[in-house]
């Protein structure tokens, strides 16, 4: 096929028809450079997400809307990593071991140091007492999770669980994988995100497009790159024209979140970041030079601990603010200047903070330091 024809369905099936015998065999379990540097890009961004100041009052609509979500960037390198490693030789039962080692322990030893923390924060700063302190612990930990990004865990939790059938969804026809994702797509953006992203279920529902199309990407990865340039122009086109709608049209901020059966418009934001996905890897793959490279892949490293810490560091700085606001040393300010700085500073600080903290910890906690912290 000539590089300059725009590819075709029959094109790509043809090109399926080499994989259709051994779908789950066609690359070495070899890490990928660019998905280890788009990992680590995808951890800054929802580190960018949470770091938002003055939301709807003073920080620009538009850029919100880009840094918000996303985890439907992580979801599509963790489909991409399903195929591309575990796929190929699968045993379900120790697939599952690792991930609860690596995943669930973590987070369920965060998030007990986390209901302390809370527990301690609410007697000190909201002047409550420890009997409500603890009542309140308790509607933390009912919801599923204790810190606010959190919910991610029991939802991916899920998604492993149902590997088997990712598994049997690599080995359909291509038409028929496809279709799926494509069906789940349109699901997608009509039912949102839960509320509070508290409906497990619904969250699986919403973010297993992204991960069918990780696993499409690393089943086709060859031809995928080799005509690029076409899903390249989709994807500006994509993330410019959603963010125009979203931003300057509609005026909605950050993600969609509602009841799954409830009306709630189309979700901008699901196929924003599904453009997102394909520009991410192009970036990682052409323009990122050999010192940002190495920073990413050490990012990449740790990407699970700085996602399980990052909100303790955030509670420091979210506490302190709010002493200070109400002992009157600093005065609210909704300027898009002050909004920016102030941003930024809140990222620097919960990123690189929890950077600091994860490099004191490895050493102290040793072959412990994945159980617990998850790097």
């Amino acid at each position: 096929m000539n590089l300059t024809q725009k590819p075709t369905l029959i094109d790509i099936t043809e090109q399926a028809a080499k994989h259709a015998s051994t779908p789950t065999k066609t690359h070495s379990t070899t890490r990928l450079t660019e998905f280890e540097y788009m990992r680590g890009l995808a951890i800054i961004l929802i580190v960018l997400g949470h770091s938002v100041i003055n939301t709807n009052d003073g920080f620009p609509l538009w850029l919100e809307n880009i840094v918000r979500g996303g985890t439907g960037v992580f979801v599509f390198i963790s489909g991409f990593f399903f195929h591309h490693v575990f796929a190929q030789r699968f045993d379900y039962r120790r697939f599952m071991s690792k991930k609860i080692l690596n995943v669930l322990v973590p987070f369920l030893v965060v998030s007990a140091f986390a209901v302390v923390m809370n527990f301690i924060v609410f007697i000190l700063v909201d002047r409550v007492s420890a009997f409500k302190a603890a009542e309140m612990c308790w509607h933390l930990m009912k919801q599923g999770y204790v810190l606010f990004p959190h919910w991610y865990i029991p939802f991916i939790i899920v998604t492993f669980l149902c590997s088997r059938l990712h598994l049997r969804y690599l080995q359909l026809p291509l038409f028929t994988q496809l279709s799926i994702l494509i069906l789940f797509a349109i699901i997608s953006v009509v039912v949102h995100r839960p509320h509070g992203n508290v409906n497990v279920l619904q969250s699986v529902v919403y973010f297993t497009p992204f991960y069918l199309a990780g696993m499409l990407y690393s089943l086709h990865r060859g031809w995928m790159k080799k005509h690029y340039r076409y899903f390249f122009a989709a994807a500006v086109f994509t993330v410019i024209s959603t963010v125009w709608l979203q931003s300057g049209l509609l005026l909605h901020v950050g993600g969609y979140h509602k009841a799954a059966f409830e009306w709630g418009g189309i979700d901008l934001q699901f196929i924003q970041k599904m453009g997102l996905c394909i520009l991410f890897i192009g970036f990682c793959s052409h323009l990122v030079g050999p010192a940002l490279g190495k920073h990413l892949t050490m990012l990449a490293s740790i990407s699970f601990a700085i996602f399980f810490l990052h909100p303790l560091i955030s509670m420091i700085w979210g506490n302190a603010t709010y002493l200070l606001l109400n002992a009157g040393y600093i005065e609210p300010n909704t300027t898009v200047l002050y909004s920016l700085i102030s941003s930024l500073a809140l990222f620097v600080f919960q990123f690189y903070g929890s950077v600091w903290l994860i490099g004191k910890l490895q050493p102290m906690l040793g072959a412990r330091s994945r159980l617990l912290i998850g790097a």
